[in-house]
């Protein structure tokens, strides 16, 4: 997908790569130890993951998108998952809705049916987003597993 301008805003969108990696930890306030470096570089260059970024005029990340692609046994097909949505500045419930909807995109052109997406209690922007775009607030179950050994 080629750089393109979301609706109603000055904001692009475009697929994120290796070299956006500092400057999404820095939007995404995550730590910089040198195992989630390797990590995060290989989850950009995996082609069972879509990475979207959102940058303003000046260049800057505004929001990010990221949706995960599973082989379902149960459906036969790839099954999508939500990984993270998040948007800042002040088109950001705009900004937000378009990310939304260009992750449901990706994931129709990949043969899924339905999208899973479980925001955080703390993701009160994102959960209005799904909710207005009709998704369910169905059960999920959650188990800390802790540390790996």
């Amino acid at each position: 997908m080629a750089t393109r301008l979301l609706p109603g805003t000055r904001v692009q969108v475009r697929r994120g790569q290796r070299r956006d990696l500092t400057r999404l930890r820095v939007f995404l306030e995550h730590e910089a130890a040198a195992r989630r470096t390797r990590f995060d570089r290989a989850l950009l260059a995996d082609l069972g993951t879509d990475v979207y970024l959102a940058e303003d005029e000046g260049g800057a990340i505004v929001g990010v998108v990221a949706v995960a692609y599973l082989r379902s046994l149960a459906a036969g097909a790839f099954a999508a998952v939500l990984d993270t949505a998040r948007a800042a500045g002040s088109e950001a419930p705009l900004v937000l809705a378009h990310l939304v909807g260009l992750a449901e995109e990706r994931a129709r052109r990949r043969g899924c049916r339905t999208m899973r997406a479980w925001p955080g209690p703390d993701e009160v922007a994102l959960r209005d987003v799904l909710e207005a775009r009709g998704y369910d607030a169905g059960a999920c179950l959650v188990a800390e597993l802790g540390a790996s050994q």
